[in-house]
């Protein structure tokens, strides 16, 4: 059986989560409807960060708490379900198959069950999802993967980068605050470098520096924390070679 006495182990979330409130609204609104949704991008879109953000705003809706299972380390599929119970602190010494003991586990609860990084085994997360979905009637699970699980009953929610500022007529007065990209690339420089000042001309960089990085949150963020040593425009200059920029250090 689930863990007593435990209302689940979600991560706790150690940086402010820039934009995505309407991914948020969205992704809620699917996974009330729905048994399985799956956050598809590319590596460094922000999956996990929308599926925790969701997954906190959800758990009162579950008795038995909200578990998260990071699958990124695991590459046998073998190993798939003994993974899944010890995230849930299931505890089973008879000689059924993993499997087998986790869907029996899970029948009668209530809860989510966060599934992330799922594309390194994609197929036995399939069949574990099915598994556990026909034995536990009160199980959802929210799933990330850089592809969809192909599951029945699954729905697919494409996350995006984030948008990115206009850089066609120059930028209009407010865009700093407005774009959640630049908004982002500013809050986690200033978590490193509490006195950048940001001009008109290092708000260009900033701009061009999202573009550069095609909004992808994860490239954004390891970026701005270059701050410490690097100004904004110095930082632009140097993502022509980004292993130069990203490597090291």
């Amino acid at each position: 059986m689930v863990a007593k006495g435990r209302q689940g182990n979600l991560p706790a979330e150690v940086s402010s989560l820039v934009g995505r409130h309407r991914e948020v609204v969205e992704v809620r609104r699917l996974l009330s409807a729905a048994r399985l949704v799956t956050l598809t991008g590319v590596g460094g879109v922000g999956k996990t960060r929308l599926a925790v953000r969701v997954a906190e705003q959800v758990r009162r809706a579950f008795v038995d708490g909200v578990w998260f299972v990071e699958l990124a380390a695991l590459q046998d599929s073998a190993l798939l379900a003994r993974t899944v119970a010890d995230a849930l602190g299931i505890c089973d010494h008879s000689a059924r198959l993993p499997l087998a003991a986790l869907a029996e586990s899970l029948s009668g609860k209530q809860l989510l069950l966060v599934l992330d990084n799922c594309e390194h085994v994609l197929e036995g997360c399939a069949e574990l999802v099915a598994a556990s979905l026909a034995a536990a009637p009160g199980v959802r699970v929210l799933a990330t993967s850089r592809h969809a699980l192909r599951c029945e009953g699954e729905h697919i929610f494409p996350v995006s980068p984030l948008p990115l500022p206009d850089l066609r007529y120059g930028l209009v007065d407010g865009e700093l605050e407005r774009n959640e990209a630049m908004s982002l690339f500013v809050q986690r420089a200033r978590a490193v470098a509490p006195t950048l000042r940001v001009d008109a001309g290092s708000r260009a960089a900033i701009a061009r520096i999202c573009h550069r990085l095609d909004g992808l949150p994860l490239a954004i963020e390891m970026a701005a924390v270059r701050v410490r040593v690097l100004t904004p425009e110095q930082i632009l200059r140097r993502l022509d070679d980004r292993f130069q920029l990203f490597g090291g250090g």
